[in-house]
């Protein structure tokens, strides 16, 4: 049954405008009256027990998904005899089937509608199952008025099982954004994805619908050269779209991840660390390489034919099937055959799109930078070279001057720091500590008072999530995803900052190598991070605020540097720099200017792990003996001073994490059984077992 504008849905969802309309659906504007606020809700009336017993096992997957590309689904219900529906977040703004009204869109916006959206491919393609969404289109993506793009209608999602070519879900096509598969008996995966969402970008770039996949496949019609049609277009992004459109998915990128590298026109290297370092999460081979012109078309083929002939008896067996289902649905039937005819003859090379009027909206195509990445400091020297077409490159700074003193001697801060006020002391049995935990396989973030009170699920991710960070205010707190274990490096992983308050969770702009071991500055607008860039781990910083994201240690000095933490004022970081194979302990001003080694322990000893006392007096940091087997040992340093002694706590100290009033921290050990979070009173250095459970536990993070 069609809604109209004024009805009232399921008793709460009032109708206020018609999105689409198709044979098999709807999507409406509507309002929760429940709530107050915009939904969309997403219509399906094809209706039978099978359909609606994958309805519902599909909805609950999507209603758990969180991805900042994605609107969340917030409700499904099934009204027998008239249809099933899903609800969704309303996202405000314009599709971008629209925004090509006004002409085929720049590069530099069709790339960073691309890297979302591969970004919300990826997150859905590593769900357990797989999620794959089979409908992407210019219609489906979707740019808010801030320039935020988000992937929209899940009416054709399905999940894929293990052995199975498909689910018994709704299977449909959109010609000229559908590949081969999709038309067929034959398997969709998530490659089928990746053509449609390249298709996309070809009709973005050029203002052309390209050809559509079975028409290629079958009639062997060739590919319009997106060159051709738009000559402006940078021939590695036009290769790497076409690429993404060929039709054999094994001809095509075989993951989103892959496709996003190519529109970025970067080439991802694994990493090479030092003897002895670890390597765990890094690529061991980079993306395939992308060049020249696509393939000439070949003519027709014995096995196209075939192909032909398979694809075609696939879909007389599926009309077959739908005349048998019409017999019982004579008024459904009616809707739906007009629909499938219609898609019939919209399989030929001329197919144009049909336009479906959305709400006006204020026309802008200034899109939000997914990252913009530029030299940190102002005095810097930008070196020039050849940048891809996307603006996610990263600019390496160099410095004016000689970057690292020629004597690596300790190094005094350069300015005598004041020590902060105290802060409201929570002690040892009154502060909150998040953690992150294999309690369920795959890391999560937990949280627990420090009398082992109210332990409880803070985040959980799909794909892990660990190295918590609180905001100074303790209202928030930043974590990485992917986290699938304890790993030295997380190249693939992106920050994310949890709202206590209001319980939301936000995405952060990714940096090409990963963004980890973050660490907020002390007035809460900025988070300094560790990512890969130029093949070593490097110390960058995002602006809160601008979501710029800036360099601040210079990948030309071949030197590794990572885990900063910062001065109580703001005004300094300290870091660990892997340098002739052991970790020193470094210091810079919070621009990048100024790095120089802070103390010398000498021989074979690495020191790691810094963290800056809330009174900005002293730094803890772990140091081991690399030729050794003595285990680590937690370490103090107090600024000015020449030579760093030893904390009176047994060995194996790692990640130590202050307290807010300084006199206590929160670190991880190992009683040689395993790794548990402790507690200890520094003035009286009694260790305190704060988590009991078998499994692992780590990244301390005390709230402020």
């Amino acid at each position: 049954m069609a809604l109209e504008p004024g009805d009232l849905l399921y008793n709460r969802y009032r109708i206020i405008d018609i999105l689409g309309r198709g044979g098999m659906g709807s999507v409406y504007h509507a309002t929760d009256e429940s709530l107050g606020v915009e939904v969309a809700v997403k219509e399906n009336l094809f209706v039978t027990a099978e359909y609606e017993q994958q309805f519902k096992l599909e909805a609950v997957i999507l209603a758990s998904l969180r991805h900042a590309n994605l609107p969340r689904v917030t409700d499904h219900f099934t009204i027998e005899g008239q249809g099933q529906y899903l609800v969704m977040d309303y996202i405000e703004g314009q599709d971008l089937r629209h925004m090509m009204d006004n002409g085929p869109l720049s590069e530099e916006d069709a790339v960073r509608i691309g890297v979302a959206v591969c970004d919300a491919l990826t997150y859905l393609h590593l769900h357990k199952p797989p999620i794959l969404h089979r409908d992407i289109k210019p219609g489906n993506v979707r740019i808010a008025p801030d320039g935020h793009v988000y992937l929209v209608d899940f009416g054709l999602a399905k999940l894929v099982n293990e052995g199975e070519s498909t689910l018994t879900g709704a299977r449909a096509m959109t010609p000229g954004y559908s590949p081969p598969e999709q038309y067929g008996t034959s398997r969709t995966d998530e490659r089928t994805d990746i053509y449609s969402l390249g298709a996309t970008l070809y009709a973005t770039l050029t203002g052309y619908i390209p050809e559509d996949g079975l028409s290629r496949a079958v009639d062997d019609i060739p590919l319009t050269p997106l060159l051709k049609r738009n000559p402006k277009v940078s021939p590695q992004l036009a290769a790497a779209i076409e690429k993404a459109m060929e039709t054999p998915s094994a001809k095509r990128f075989q993951s989103a991840e892959e496709f996003k590298w190519a529109l970025l026109g970067v080439t991802a290297e694994p990493l090479k660390p030092e003897t002895g370092a670890t390597t765990d999460e890094v690529p061991t081979e980079p993306p395939p390489t992308l060049g020249g012109a696509p393939e000439k078309p070949r003519s027709a083929s014995f096995g196209n034919r075939l192909l032909a002939a398979i694809i075609w008896i696939g879909i007389l067996a599926a009309l077959a099937s739908g005349i048998a289902w019409a017999a019982y649905h004579p008024a459904q039937a009616r809707t739906s055959m007009r629909s499938i005819l219609a898609l019939v003859n919209k399989l030929t090379p001329a197919a144009s799109a049909t336009r479906t009027s959305l709400p006006t909206v204020t026309p802008s195509k200034t899109l939000k930078p997914t990252a913009s990445v530029v030299p940190a400091q102002a005095a810097a020297t930008v070196t020039s070279s050849p940048q891809p077409s996307a603006t996610l490159a990263v600019v390496q700074a160099e410095a004016s001057s000689t970057p690292f003193p020629s004597a690596l001697e300790p190094m005094t801060p350069t300015e005598t720091l004041t020590p902060t006020p105290a802060l409201t002391s929570t002690g040892g049995g009154t502060g909150e500590i998040a953690f992150a935990s294999m309690q369920d396989g795959t890391p999560q973030i937990y949280s627990i008072n420090t009398n082992r009170s109210n332990l409880h699920l803070l985040v959980h991710e799909l794909n892990g999530a660990c190295q918590p960070a609180w905001s100074p205010d303790g209202k928030k707190l930043v974590y990485i995803s992917p986290c699938t274990d304890k790993n030295d490096m997380y190249p693939r992983s992106s920050l994310y900052i949890l709202d206590l308050e209001t319980n939301t969770t936000s995405s952060l702009p990714k940096s090409p190598g990963g963004s980890f071991e973050p660490a907020w500055s002390p007035d809460g607008t900025k988070i300094a991070f560790t990512s890969i860039i130029g093949n070593l781990p490097q110390i960058c910083l995002i602006d809160l605020n601008t979501q710029v994201i800036s360099q601040l240690t210079l990948a030309n000095s071949k030197l590794q540097s990572r885990q900063p933490a910062w001065s109580p004022d703001g005004k300094q970081i300290v870091y660990s720099v892997r340098r002739f194979s052991l970790q020193q302990i470094w210091i810079m001003n919070a621009d990048g200017s100024n790095p120089a080694q802070l103390l010398r322990s000498g021989g074979t000893v690495s020191d790691y792990m810094p963290a800056w006392s809330p009174d900005g007096t002293y730094i803890l940091f772990s140091e081991t003996n690399e030729t050794a087997t003595a285990p680590s040992t937690l370490m103090r340093f107090t600024l000015g001073s020449q030579k760093a002694e030893m904390v009176g706590l047994p060995p194996q100290v790692v990640d130590a994490n202050f307290a807010p009033d300084g006199k206590w921290i929160a670190y991880e050990t190992s009683d040689a059984k395993n790794v548990d979070i402790y507690i200890d009173d520094l003035s009286s250095n009694t260790p305190e077992r704060l988590t009991t459970s078998p499994a692992l536990d780590f990244d301390p993070a005390w709230r402020p």
